[in-house]
């Protein structure tokens, strides 16, 4: 659903957040700080391509930005029960979310991608870089084919993709990638993923930097440990979100939905302050010794 009214920011998290910057909200769930309503917020009509979307966090951000008016692509790889699944719950919530497709291996698939979101939009106003994929072993048990795989889908395919959909991004346009903890500390069996992660990193502040003239804003959300099918290639799963939530300040993981919430902030006008930047969403745990 959209935000009508203040208690749907509220219900929501927005009103907290708002205040939390020095909003005030009015009967009309508008700002009135400055003559500037809250519409900096609003996504509504927004066109969005969420790599990764229909499952785990990649299902949470399609369909948080679906509900608050965004027009979704999904894109997925292979999992058609996951992919039918966000049909069938957008189709019954209304939400204009559609999945589709697409193998970001390879330079077909991308294409293929990129001309489906031609086709469907004129112009697209949000890439959010969700796809990713990991071996999960020590760095003696690599080997090169280990690392061009997970460097072609976590950095390869989403420099492709940018690029490729560059040219029907307008002023104002965004683009998020999803990184880790991974991008700067050295994490158990996350050599791969985690050089992968520290590359597209930089990749993002590059595009910041030279895209920025062209209205283009480019950030990374960094979320802490999630609940999602991830934690089942790890076989100490359970151990490591112990770990987490003892050395968290909030003292749990950080929701699916908080890591949605954000992405909406950097999609919207609220967000144009912030450029080239990783947001951290971890609960804290980042700032501790443990």
């Amino acid at each position: 659903m959209a935000y009508r009214s203040p208690a749907d920011w509220r219900d929501h998290g927005v009103l907290d957040f708002c205040v939390s910057i020095g909003l005030s909200l009015g009967s009309s769930g508008v700002r009135k700080v400055g003559g500037v309503t809250a519409s900096c917020f609003d996504i509504k009509e927004k066109k969005v391509l969420v790599t990764g979307g229909t499952r785990g966090l990649g299902r949470a951000l399609s369909l948080h930005l679906a509900s608050a008016g965004a027009q979704v692509i999904a894109g997925y790889f292979q999992n058609e029960e996951a992919a039918e699944e966000l049909r069938l719950v957008s189709g019954r919530e209304g939400y204009r979310c559609t999945a589709v497709k697409a193998n970001l291996m390879n330079s077909i698939g991308i294409q293929s991608l990129v001309d489906f979101v031609k086709r469907t939009y004129s112009d697209l106003d949000a890439l959010i870089y969700n796809s990713a994929t990991g071996v999960h072993r020590p760095l003696h048990a690599l080997t090169s084919r280990h690392l061009s795989t997970v460097w072609q889908v976590n950095v390869g395919a989403f420099f492709e993709l940018s690029l490729k959909l560059k040219s029907i991004m307008k002023p104002g346009a965004r683009i998020v990638a999803v990184s880790s903890e991974g991008a700067v500390r050295a994490v158990k069996e996350y050599g791969a993923v985690g050089s992968s992660k520290a590359a597209l990193e930089s990749i993002c502040r590059q595009m910041a930097a030279e895209w920025a003239a062209d209205g283009i804003w480019v950030n990374l959300v960094a979320p802490g440990l999630l609940e999602t099918d991830t934690l089942k290639v790890w076989s100490d799963a359970d151990e490591r979100i112990k770990n987490e939530v003892r050395h968290s300040p909030i003292g749990r993981l950080v929701r699916l939905d908080e890591v949605a919430h954000l992405v909406h902030y950097l999609c919207s006008a609220a967000s144009d302050g912030i450029q080239g930047q990783t947001l951290v969403i971890d609960g804290g745990k980042s700032i501790t010794s443990g």
